[in-house]
């Protein structure tokens, strides 16, 4: 079943609202919680089944998405995430971006600068450019650096040459280039959190309390015969904390379109499988463990009924987010704001 986490770009061109991974071997559960009862819904929800295309943009006024995983040279998850806001008048633009950079201990060993397994950074910065046909010029002229322990990096102010193609904005500078994506209003992407001054690298115990609901997204272009197929996934987590005991379930819908041509499996461009896994664990502290303990799948004509069970190492994180951990990888849940 899954998928890595947050954000990867690739030769493929990748572009991942969430980690993304494969799905690893098959992992028995391997406790039972008899006492706990989750009860789900009996119908796995109804999405939207189509997936809208790509839009045409002509002007950059508008949200705007970059997510990138790596790894540090200690081998720590690195995780780095922008988001911009750009308005467009005539050729000039104007906006920001806020970019914010986690680092996770894939050790369990906490860092040294804060006591915890993890630490952010947070940056906001403020651009000013023009754009003339699909070009794009852009330069960042201020910013604002959240106070750390950990980092008290200042990067250099960049500028930027861009081209817009369809719903997405590549920008190139002296080093490196990156592409946005487009945030469409039907988007399932949450906004980051804005500056607030430091001090969000404490887990409270708010944040220890894992009842609510959980979300994680990804959306990625894969290479299928020369063509290009869109492929989306989202899962929605219900979990119930009791005191340290786990119970609850997750949907994970996929969804993937294709531009030209149509899957063999349903004669259709577009495939969706929609399944729900039911889910037992504990927490103690801010580490905690999950299994999958069964799933049912919604009828689709391109599901083969092939799904394995995973276990979960889980650690708690600053600002309402879960580090998930299974043998073929991991990935980052994030509390839906009410």
């Amino acid at each position: 079943m899954k998928r890595l986490v947050y954000l990867i770009g690739s030769l493929l061109v990748p572009w991942c609202l969430g980690l993304v991974a494969c799905h690893g071997p098959t992992v028995r559960p391997q406790e039972s919680e008899q006492s706990l009862t989750a009860n789900p819904p009996s119908a796995i929800p109804s999405l939207p089944t189509e997936s809208p295309p790509a839009t045409a943009l002509q002007q950059l006024t508008g949200t705007w998405d970059w997510l990138l995983r790596g790894t540090t040279q200690q081998g720590d998850l690195r995780i780095e995430q922008e988001e911009w806001h750009l308005q467009q008048s005539g050729s000039k633009l104007s906006g920001n971006y806020l970019r914010q950079v986690t680092t996770l201990s894939m050790d369990q060993k906490p860092y040294r600068c804060n006591g915890q397994l993890g630490y952010l950074l947070s940056s906001r910065f403020r651009v000013l450019g023009e754009m003339v046909g699909d070009r794009v010029r852009l330069t960042e002229t201020s910013a604002d650096h959240e106070q750390s322990p950990c980092s008290d990096e200042k990067p250099p102010l960049k500028s930027y040459e861009g081209i817009l193609q369809g719903d997405r904005l590549t920008l190139r500078w002296p080093g490196g280039e990156q592409q946005l994506i487009y945030r469409a209003r039907s988007s399932p992407v949450t906004s980051l959190l804005p500056l607030e001054g430091g001090g969000r690298d404490v887990v409270s115990e708010a944040d220890r309390k894992l009842t609510g609901v959980w979300e994680w997204q990804l959306q990625s272009t894969a290479l299928t015969d020369g063509d290009g197929d869109l492929h989306s996934e989202v899962e929605e987590w219900h979990l119930v904390d009791m005191d340290g005991k786990l119970a609850g379930y997750f949907d994970r819908i996929v969804l993937r379109s294709r531009a030209r041509g149509v899957f063999p499996c349903s004669g259709t461009p577009q495939v969706r499988t929609v399944t729900r896994y039911s889910l037992r664990g504990r927490r103690t502290g801010d580490q905690f463990f999950l299994n999958e303990v069964d799933y049912r799948s919604e009828p689709s004509p391109c599901e083969n009924g092939g799904r394995r069970l995973d276990s979960y190492r889980g650690t708690v994180l600053p600002m309402g987010q879960l580090l998930l951990q299974w043998s073929g990888g991991s990935q980052i849940l994030r509390r839906r704001r009410e």
